[in-house]
């Protein structure tokens, strides 16, 4: 395994990241786990994870961008399973049924250690230069956090689409940076947040830090390829670009699973990540299955594609059940059966580009790599 890593898993329509550090700690950015929709991500934590030396693997970070279902799915079996150390939640007050699982993330919270459970909020200054220990992802490790901008309140007499545009304007937004090459975690936030996050970037003095920090190597696309992210209303709505051109990604990963009901990714947000990133930089994990992102000591990045070994090791079983009890999570199939059934969505890669790339014999490397 490289020292840094972001792994990108399929688990169909939902997000799920996997983050092994260089001193072989491991972050989560959300979980969601759903029987036959992708990869079962429980296999693939037993299989990395270090031992905590009470019984169970360790999972020293635990971090959920906004509780929605394609975001927490799963989370109260993960944390009876592991050994969670440090808990990062979003700062928005989370009394608004949101979620079916907001028990389950409720009664996580609530277990967890109170001093071990750190909400994040926007800042200029890098987390892991703060006085908290729960920040400190390992040397040559840098932190930032874009978004919340502090702690928001979601009003009880919001109606349900409100609370969620709330959950989604105030979504945790994290990048991580090793050695020069960053991944840049977005969870659902849409374009009233990055309105807001680049307003407060170009509002620096002379000494302030400025809109260069957005620049990330790998961008983990916003909501699973939703317009949200740059547009406030349907496909003829006007788009609002300056975002992605600050982040400037080499490459853009999409989370997302076949044929689901909310139309991901959608088609004009497809193409304004391929103009900015390039044809061949923009991946969807229901066509390639799981991305890795790779970074080695020499600081470059490289971006593999499953070959077929994580579908095969961490896939779900036949006689595994399928709950069928998240209907936002409709459809999530993995990349490697979309493959074989040679099935390719709309303005999607075709099916013999996929192929060629998941055939390559060494990872992608992303030459243009931005600064931190």
């Amino acid at each position: 395994m490289a020292e840094f890593e972001a792994i990108f898993v399929d688990v169909g329509q939902g997000d799920c990241t996997l983050i092994k550090l260089p001193d072989g700690e491991y972050m989560l950015v959300d979980v969601c786990r759903c029987p036959g929709h992708g990869i079962d991500v429980f296999k693939l934590l037993d299989a990395v994870l270090p031992d905590n030396g009470d019984g169970r693997l360790r999972l020293k970070w635990l971090v959920i961008s906004h509780a929605h279902d394609d975001h927490i799915t799963g989370i109260g079996d993960l944390y009876d399973r592991y050994a969670v150390e440090w808990l990062w939640v979003p700062q928005h007050e989370d009394r608004k049924q949101i979620a079916r699982h907001f028990a389950d993330y409720h009664r996580v919270v609530d277990e967890h250690p109170g001093d071990r459970v750190l909400r994040p909020q926007g800042s200029r200054t890098p987390l892991n230069e703060m006085d908290e220990d729960g920040y400190d992802l390992g040397e040559e490790v840098t932190v930032r956090c874009f978004s919340p901008p502090g702690y928001i309140e979601i009003d009880e007499t919001l109606t349900e689409e409100e609370a969620k545009r709330a959950a989604h304007e105030n979504c945790l937004v994290i990048k991580i940076d090793y050695r020069g090459a960053s991944v840049l975690l977005t969870g659902d936030s849409d374009l009233a947040c990055w309105q807001r996050v680049v307003d407060y970037y170009e509002g620096r003095t002379d000494e302030q830090t400025g809109t260069e920090v957005l620049e990330a190597t790998v961008l983990h696309a916003s909501h699973h390829g939703s317009r949200t992210f740059f547009k406030d209303g349907g496909e003829d709505a006007e788009g609002w670009l300056t975002a992605l051109e600050l982040i400037n990604p080499s490459a853009v990963v999409v989370s997302v699973g076949e044929n689901n009901r909310h139309e991901h990714p959608h088609e004009d947000m497809m193409d304004a990540y391929r103009d900015q990133a390039g044809e061949d930089n923009v991946y969807e994990t229901s066509q390639t299955g799981t991305v890795i992102l790779e970074v080695e000591d020499d600081g470059v990045p490289r971006l593999r594609l499953d070959s077929g070994a994580f579908a095969e090791d961490y896939g779900w079983d036949d006689d595994d059940d399928d709950d069928g009890s998240d209907e936002d999570r409709d459809g999530g199939g993995g990349g490697a059966a979309k493959l074989a059934a040679g099935v390719v969505a709309a303005g999607a890669l075709t099916a013999a580009a996929v192929a060629a790339r998941r055939r390559r014999g060494s990872p992608t490397r992303l030459d243009d790599q931005p600064a931190a």
